[in-house]
């Protein structure tokens, strides 16, 4: 097996809904070449942000085969195949496998509840059906489980298991890995907030939900960061970016936010699915204004 190294910018791409809830596979064509214009490296579809759990496998499908087609050779392309069912993540999977996919963002199975040995067992067991590289994505406010120390190594002999995005709220997880991990899994930016401090120790990429309506400020982030070495700017540049992903990760409202994003940057991706509801006036009041001086502070013209 082929193990990739990640790198740059991986966009979990929103899935645009018209006004009757159906994928508006238009829109999402316009948004991937959006986020291709804008040098994002890796397209990831089927991740939290582009609300797989309301979609049926065979919408899954569909958007991961659009995205395949439509991104070609200019960029990578990793598939969320999360669910609550093993099989209909190993089924995804394999799909993904056979439209190209380089490796698979796969999160604990949600209200499940597994144990420690359970959760190291579910991972062989997708790890050997599948045959494919795997992102670990630990997001235990989502999923109730989390990927700790005695996981890891439970499932440290499994090397298709190959990096682990933290997205628990914890720089100290971060530091526990380097301790404990250094060199066995690619650390993998999770949490927006934290993507300076990520990349000082080391990670070289960042799986990201705001690059959908910020791909170019990202990318300057992260040139900054990983390609110059520049930590003072990019200090200076997460100062400016800093109050928006703040929003973002304590609003309480993620995926809302980022499709409103997504409007404001042009690429009108509809509300989020039920049980989700759109943002009220006065939420997007608050978001718009961030937008705004944002945008004002011309990040991504910084961009090499």
């Amino acid at each position: 097996m082929n193990i990739p190294t990640f790198e740059g910018i991986l966009t979990v791409v929103a899935t645009p809904f018209d006004q009757n809830g159906a994928i508006a596979f238009d829109v999402l064509g316009k948004h991937v070449d959006f986020l291709l214009a804008n040098r994002i490296g890796t397209i990831v579809p089927g991740g939290t942000t582009g609300e797989y759990y309301s979609q049926t496998v065979e919408e899954r499908k569909k958007v991961m085969s659009f995205v395949a087609e439509r991104v070609g050779k200019k960029a990578k392309l990793v598939a969320g195949t999360n669910s609550q069912r093993p099989d209909d993540t190993i089924e995804l999977s394999k799909f993904a496998k056979g439209l190209g996919y380089e490796a698979l963002m796969l999160a604990a199975p949600f209200y499940s509840l597994p144990g420690t040995q359970e959760l190291a067992q579910h991972f062989r067991h997708i790890a050997t059906a599948t045959g494919m590289p795997i992102i670990l994505y630990n997001f235990p406010a989502r999923t109730g489980v989390d990927m700790n120390r005695e996981f890891l190594e439970a499932i440290n002999d499994v090397k298709a298991i190959c990096a682990i995005k933290e997205s628990s709220g914890s720089f100290a997880r971060m530091l526990e890995h380097i301790v404990h991990f250094d060199g066995r899994y690619q650390r993998v930016c999770g949490a927006d907030d934290q993507a300076v401090d990520c990349f000082l120790w080391g990670s070289k990429s960042w799986i990201a939900g705001a690059s959908n309506f910020l791909p170019a400020e990202h990318m300057a982030l992260y040139e900054a960061c990983v390609l110059k070495k520049d930590f003072v700017r990019g200090q200076r540049l997460m100062h400016a970016m800093l109050p928006m992903f703040y929003l973002l990760e304590q609003g309480g409202k993620y995926i809302q936010f980022v499709k409103y994003g997504c409007e404001l940057a042009g690429i009108p991706v509809g509300s989020p699915r039920q049980p989700l509801l759109p943002l009220s006036e006065a939420e997007k009041a608050d978001f718009r204004r961030l937008y705004e001086q944002l945008k004002a502070a011309k990040i991504g013209a910084l961009a090499a």
